[in-house]
């Protein structure tokens, strides 16, 4: 990725010395979704985080539920399975979104490669 953008920028410099010092580039920001994504993640990690300290006690503080979900015994009766997947399968896979690769290169405003 970061290896593309500097062979095509050493090439440009070398074909045309006046670009010298004149060629930027970065990653373009990720999507906004992804970005909605990673904060309801970090909000599963800490209700995560707060079920292993506080177990079963933390259905009875919030209004309206009488005991735990379905859900919630499925992931108790898998563990491991949970663990994996909620700190290792779904960062990974929007860390996969968020890092392309991709870079364009534009000379006053026209885009010459993407």
């Amino acid at each position: 990725m970061q290896r593309n953008y500097l062979t095509i920028k050493q090439f440009l410099e070398s074909e045309f010395p006046e670009l010298r010092g004149n060629i930027d580039g970065g990653n373009p920001p990720p999507p906004e979704y992804v970005q909605y994504l990673q904060q309801i993640l970090s909000v599963l990690h800490l209700g995560a985080v707060a079920m292993i300290f506080m177990g079963d006690s933390v259905w009875s503080m919030i209004p309206m539920m009488s005991g735990p979900p379905k859900w919630y015994q499925t992931c108790k009766q898998y563990p491991l399975q949970t663990f994996m997947g909620l700190f290792f399968v779904l960062p990974t896979l929007i860390q996969s979104q968020v890092t392309t690769g991709a870079f364009e290169i534009a000379l006053d405003g026209d885009v010459l490669f993407s």
